[in-house]
């Protein structure tokens, strides 16, 4: 079946939002996920990931800047996404994410360091089938959603309210809506996708609004032989973009938030039994453009694991 070659060799469209002059921010560290197309009526699915990040410079624009307040930021974040085929043609998901830390460590003084920690806003969402071509192998789904805030009350740490980038949610409403385009190549064992998601935010109770954002993917994937390798695996390479409009405080835009980021991401998924699916996946930024001065991505780290269940009534 096509979806059960497809389950888990998608990795999560991880988003690494950039943040002010003195901070990094991920407003979206899920962005997607590995579900991409509308499941089978009375069909479960469970993805559960895991997520770590590094910043530790800065960029002006596109180029690199001194500006060192900030000398290392980081974040491990856990993430579970959940999906049921209500129907032949829709599906209902939902997104759940926790902070272990979000933290910067400062230069000035040495050693000082703030953290956040908590869950983000939950995603509900309806997907959709828009189109299924079997003999050409050629699939689009879609999908609507809310984002939900957990809280309304921004973090604090050791009495300090936490800047915007280290708080664990948006503490505002917001929408997400997104599009899922598959085409899939049996005989070579190639399968491309398309996934562009965007997402809106709504201000939170302190007039502040988070910038709105594009994500945009292209996914190349390859089955590999047996004859090549032992076992089921599958090499994928995916080309991603990020575009984030600037962050509002009572209506105004801020400077220093906002940008654009391409990547480059190699991946590999290996499939337990056709039953478990276990990926792997690194993100290597390629070009960032920042509005201001804001830290710049490294590198993250994204593992993940998804398994489906049939629930068929007698």
């Amino acid at each position: 079946m096509f979806f059960k070659a497809c389950i888990g060799t998608i990795l999560l469209i991880s988003a690494f939002m950039p943040g002010h002059a003195q901070c990094f921010s991920s407003a979206n560290p899920i962005g997607g996920s590995a579900n991409l197309l509308v499941l089978d009526k009375n069909t479960f699915r469970f993805i559960s990931f895991y997520r770590y990040a590094l910043s530790n410079y800065y960029l002006e624009g596109h180029s690199r800047s001194e500006f060192d307040q900030v000398n290392k930021a980081n974040y491990n974040y856990f993430g579970t996404i959940l999906a049921f085929g209500l129907f032949q043609k829709i599906t209902l998901e939902s997104e759940w994410g926790y902070y272990g830390n979000k933290t910067y460590i400062f230069s000035s003084p040495p050693g000082y360091s703030l953290k956040g920690s908590g869950f983000y806003n939950t995603v509900i969402s309806g997907k959709f089938r828009i189109t299924t071509d079997y003999a050409k192998r050629f699939y689009i789904s879609g999908s609507l959603g809310a984002k939900i805030p957990l809280t309304f009350q921004p973090r604090e740490d050791n009495g300090i309210t936490l800047p915007v980038d280290l708080q664990p949610s948006t503490n505002a409403f917001g929408g997400v809506a997104q599009l899922y385009v598959v085409k899939e190549n049996s005989e070579s064992g190639m399968r491309y996708f398309l996934i562009s998601r965007y997402e809106y935010n709504l201000s939170n109770k302190n007039e502040y609004q988070l910038g709105h954002s594009i994500f945009s993917s292209i996914f190349i994937s390859k089955h590999l032989p047996d004859h090549w390798i032992p076992g089921d695996w599958t090499t994928i390479i995916q080309l991603r973009n990020e575009v984030r409009t600037k962050n509002k405080r009572e209506g105004i835009a801020e400077e220093s938030t906002g940008g654009c980021i391409f990547y480059i991401s190699p991946q590999v998924n290996y499939s337990i039994q056709e039953i478990w699916n276990v990926s792997i996946g690194f993100d290597i930024p390629v070009f960032q453009y920042f509005n201001g001065t804001q830290l710049a991505n490294n590198y993250a780290l994204t593992i993940s694991f998804s398994r489906d269940f049939m629930f068929i009534k007698k």
